[in-house]
């Protein structure tokens, strides 16, 4: 007698097809961070005075604001209309400008192309996750979840290696691109979320509107201690990678200064192992709560570790990169926290702002990073430090305010 899967045909493909269109939308995401010196030279910008470090603030902040208003655009979209479509416009979206942004002659374009793809890149995962959390059985979603933030992960770790290639930057953008046309035919053959299609046929149900959270003190309060737990992620990402030669600098490490493209892998390697054993550690708790909690103190140990002796060796600097990648993987368990903290008619928009908003994070700290940096004649070190206190407390103290999720029925409304 052949054993009865515990999950259906269809879901196994909403989860491929999201934890790909991960896949691709963080490789679009940090191709940047990864290739930005070969195009900053492409384009003869110069770096006398450390101009590149302003342009790359500059230029990822256009791609972080496209982000922060794609994730209301594509979260009201989600939630009046579908989440398939959501898929499927967001993945065209970005295709399109990541496919042009190796034509740019000059900042101002790099900077419009970024935007554009950003708007683009804000809507995929929030819809894919919203869409497994409400077709897996509530037993499973969780580690679902973790599967596709794995994979997901693999694409920032590509992104890296496209640099370790040798390949141009031109050519970077164009794979990005080709990638997300190609996921779009796998798109074919997912299904729309149950929960959502009967919620069409009641139509007093106001969907995808963001007054329901902004008029309710208890649903706001939750949404904004969602966006204060994921500080310290995007900190790592927004600071710590993407600013990492002059970090290094200023805290005096020794020998060869680390490569961009290669904290970026290793980290991103760790954090897709992360998101997995974050996912296995909520099951076998049952908690959300208590998994994110473990992770966030051990990344707060390897930050720790790394603000001490990663300026001692090369080796060391990389290996505590591998560390704070793991715990990291806190990240995808809490968006799964927060489609299950909020109802049906605004799970989309909850999943795909939060999200981005927490992305966007890295706008305010890239600001404050170079702000601290001048108080302290320009040492990038210190300034670092002084982020990683707060972005940590602030998100201990928001985690306490939480509720617990797991296994919670999502049929239901705000």
């Amino acid at each position: 007698m052949i054993k009865k899967l515990p999950i259906s045909k269809t879901a196994i493909l909403g989860i491929i097809v999201a934890a790909l269109g991960f896949f691709v939308d963080l490789y679009d995401m940090m191709i940047f961070t990864s290739i930005k010196e070969k195009s900053f030279i492409a384009l003869n910008l110069s770096n006398t005075n450390n101009e590149w470090t302003i342009y790359s603030r500059d230029i990822l902040n256009y791609q972080m604001m496209g982000m922060l208003f794609g994730g209301f655009l594509w979260g009201v979209i989600g939630d009046k209309f579908g989440r398939l479509k959501v898929l499927f416009g967001s993945i065209f979206m970005y295709s399109v400008f990541t496919f042009l942004n190796a034509f740019v002659i000059n900042v101002e374009q790099y900077k419009w192309c970024r935007l554009f793809a950003g708007i683009g890149l804000a809507g995929e995962l929030g819809a894919g996750i919203t869409l497994v959390t409400e077709q897996i059985d509530k037993r499973y979603r969780g580690f679902a979840v973790a599967l596709i933030g794995s994979v997901g992960m693999l694409g920032a770790v590509a992104a890296g290696l496209v640099n370790a290639m040798d390949i141009s930057w031109k050519l970077a953008y164009i794979i990005g691109s080709v990638m997300g046309f190609g996921l779009l035919m796998l798109r074919v053959g997912v299904i729309e979320s149950g929960l959502f299609s009967f919620m069409q046929q009641t139509n007093s149900v106001n969907k995808g509107n963001i007054l329901i959270i902004l008029k309710n003190k208890s649903l706001l309060k939750k949404y904004i201690c969602v966006l204060l737990v994921g500080l310290p992620s995007w900190f790592a990402t927004g600071i710590l990678i993407t600013h990492t030669t002059v970090i290094a600098k200023t805290m005096g490490l020794s020998g060869h200064l680390p490569n961009t493209a290669k904290v970026l892998s290793i980290n991103f390697l760790g954090f897709a192992f992360g998101d997995i054993l974050c996912g296995l550690l909520s099951q076998y708790l049952k908690s959300r709560k208590k998994a994110i909690f473990i992770f966030l103190s051990m990344y707060t140990f390897f930050v720790v570790l790394f603000f001490s002796l990663a300026k001692n060796s090369i080796t060391l600097y990389y290996g505590l990169f591998v560390g704070m990648g793991i715990s990291i993987g806190y990240s995808i368990m809490l968006f799964t926290l927060a489609a299950e903290q909020f109802g049906t008619n605004i799970r989309t928009l909850v999943s795909s702002t939060s999200l981005n908003i927490v992305r966007a994070w890295i706008i305010p700290l890239g600001y404050a990073f170079t702000y601290f940096a001048s108080l302290n004649n320009g040492n990038y070190y210190y300034s670092a430090i002084i982020l990683a206190i707060v972005c940590l407390t602030i998100a201990f103290l928001a985690l306490t305010q939480l509720e617990e999720t797991f296994s919670k029925d999502l049929n239901y409304y705000n």
